[in-house]
């Protein structure tokens, strides 16, 4: 087999999950309206916005899915802990399309569907941080933005994948049967179906020649999280705090806006997954993109600057472009967007994999999971709650402007390892000498 073809085979086998994750998380954010009705048994905004805090609080387990997930990918391999991950998450996703109605359980319908998110939210915590360190470490010395942009790939065409499923199934199918059995379906076949496939891929995965050296070397860390939390506690705020703006815009752009159209504006629903759907190919047709220039130009950092500053400025432009009830200007104001931050869907596993060295690479995932988990995952929620707050449809934006400026803040003291062609083993670039000065 040639060689790129037995890397492109790597790099798919690596992202599979993220298929199952975000195909979840797209179809739930789909079907978000008929859910509250189903499972939380009312059309009112208390209703949606149960729904949306079900999602929230399966977001909410990530971090302590990528911890557990962490410590078992830092201490026996990232493959070990890859042929873990998919399982939760496949079982959380099947079962949420097997939820009784609110109908014929009462509240216990959305403890349960609350419950099965949790089980996906676990196990997806521990993906983002397995995928991203085994395609940095798969990149080798000048590839690492451009194999590890790939996960981006996966996963933003996963939630247009998923949307577009809600779309076919709310548009051919209507009333009792679409609220009792069409909705249910993609999960279920979701689940039963990509959990085989990713078991037959990963199966066959090598482990990383990074992670193999320092177990060789006897070199791997007893409690690797702790590491991080304590030992590397500068490279673990600026991330929480410099990747903030991410989850926040992904979430509230590409999850939630479907709801908002159909809630907030005189535009159709389907004019809402057409949205996500053409802001998803415009991201998906530019993160490959992004990432080799990143390691052609030998900076993460740039880009992370063009994307926050850039979010803050566009992300009130976006939504009243939207609620102006215009299609045309809404798509507009989408395609500004997020050709503005797919610069950050292009670097942002690189940025943060090579801030953390080989031992607890991992773990230091985790940051991010936390801040997924809080700020991207209630965001649906915080939304709905800043609309009812202040009766203004535009609301929805300050919460993006707040987190795009803090990022920009926190990214302004990052350090950027692209230049390296090798990672440290042991040590953080903030924490060794590793940097020249010209590299700072």
């Amino acid at each position: 087999m040639e060689p790129w073809k037995r890397t492109s085979t790597i790099i798919t086998a690596a992202s599979i999950g993220h298929v199952l994750e975000w195909f979840d998380y797209g179809v739930y954010a789909y079907f978000a309206s008929v859910i509250s009705v189903v499972v939380f048994g009312g059309t009112s905004t208390g209703a949606l916005l149960l729904t949306f805090l079900a999602y929230g609080i399966g977001l909410a387990f990530r971090p302590l899915g990528s911890v557990f997930f962490a410590h078992l990918g830092d201490k026996r391999g990232r493959k070990y802990a890859l042929l873990v991950t998919f399982w939760l998450m496949g079982a959380g996703t099947l079962l949420t399309g097997l939820t009784p109605t609110f109908a014929s359980v009462g509240i216990f319908a959305g403890i349960l569907i609350t419950l099965f998110r949790v089980m996906q939210g676990f196990g997806a915590g521990g993906e983002w941080g397995g995928v991203g360190s085994y395609l940095v470490e798969l990149g080798g010395s000048n590839r690492r933005g451009f194999y590890s942009s790939f996960q981006q790939v996966f996963i933003l065409a996963s939630v247009l994948i998923g949307s577009l499923v809600g779309l076919y199934v709310t548009s051919n199918f209507h009333g009792a049967f679409l609220d009792s059995v069409a909705w249910r379906v993609p999960f279920i076949v979701g689940g039963a179906l990509l959990i085989p496939v990713a078991y037959l891929l990963r199966a066959g995965l090598p482990e990383t020649l990074p992670f193999k050296t320092v177990e060789e070397k006897k070199e791997v860390v007893r409690v690797p999280i702790a590491k991080v939390f304590v030992k590397e506690k500068k490279a673990m705020f600026l991330q929480l705090i410099g990747m903030l703006f991410t989850p926040v815009t992904f979430y509230t752009v590409l999850t939630y806006l479907p709801t908002y159209v159909t809630t907030e504006t005189k535009l159709p629903s389907s004019d809402g997954f057409l949205l996500v759907a053409i802001g998803s190919i415009v991201t998906i047709a530019l993160i490959p993109l992004w990432g080799y220039l990143s390691d052609v130009y030998k900076t993460r950092r740039t880009f992370f600057l063009i994307a926050s500053i850039g979010g803050a400025i566009l992300s009130y432009p976006l939504f009243l472009l939207i609620s102006t009830g215009s299609f045309a200007l809404a798509i507009v104001g989408i395609i500004i967007l997020q050709i503005v931050l797919s610069t950050y869907n292009g670097t942002i596993n690189a940025f943060i994999g090579e801030s953390f060295p080989t031992n607890d690479r991992y773990s230091g995932f985790v940051p991010y999971n936390i801040s997924t988990a809080y700020s991207g995952g209630f965001a649906g929620a915080i939304a709905i709650a800043l609309i009812s707050a202040t009766h203004n449809p535009l609301s929805p934006s300050f919460y993006m402007i707040a987190a795009c400026v803090a990022s920009a803040i926190a990214i302004y003291f990052m350090k950027d390892a692209a230049k390296l062609s090798k990672l440290p083993e042991t040590e953080s670039i903030y924490y060794s000498d590793v940097l020249s000065a010209s590299e700072k």
